[in-house]
């Protein structure tokens, strides 16, 4: 279907802008890491590399009953770590995408000599 093919493009196109680091731990023989051994196939891609070749992926390969984990490490400090059992490939990055987003406008705004926490938005009904 059209969702599937958008979806495996995605896949291989995970961009790794505003990451200084990515961190994948699983057990390659936990069924629940499934999404963890999909996500670093997508960071481990050469489009991937190239959207930012500074960024570290570091892949954790565990023989434990742990969780799989994903951490990653943005360019500002910020830190994320999560439990991905039950999370997809997509809820992943996904989640990631949106805080890269989120750096993305502030720092957009910051070139424009705007803060963000300065902005104000009127949503009461017009």
């Amino acid at each position: 279907s059209r969702a599937r093919v958008v979806t495996r493009a995605f896949a291989r196109s995970m961009p790794l802008r505003h990451l200084k680091r990515v961190r994948v731990q699983f057990n390659p023989l936990d069924p629940r890491s499934t999404a963890a051994r999909e996500f670093l196939a997508r960071v481990t891609t050469a489009k991937a590399a190239k959207s930012n070749p500074e960024c570290a992926v570091e892949p954790r390969v565990r023989n434990d009953a742990a969780p799989p984990v994903v951490a990653v490490e943005f360019a500002s400090g910020a830190r994320d770590q999560f439990n991905v059992h039950r999370m997809t490939v997509d809820d992943i990055a996904g989640r990631i995408k949106t805080v890269s987003d989120q750096m993305a406008v502030k720092q957009s705004l910051a070139e424009a000599g705007l803060k963000f926490e300065d902005l104000r938005f009127d949503v009461r009904g017009t």
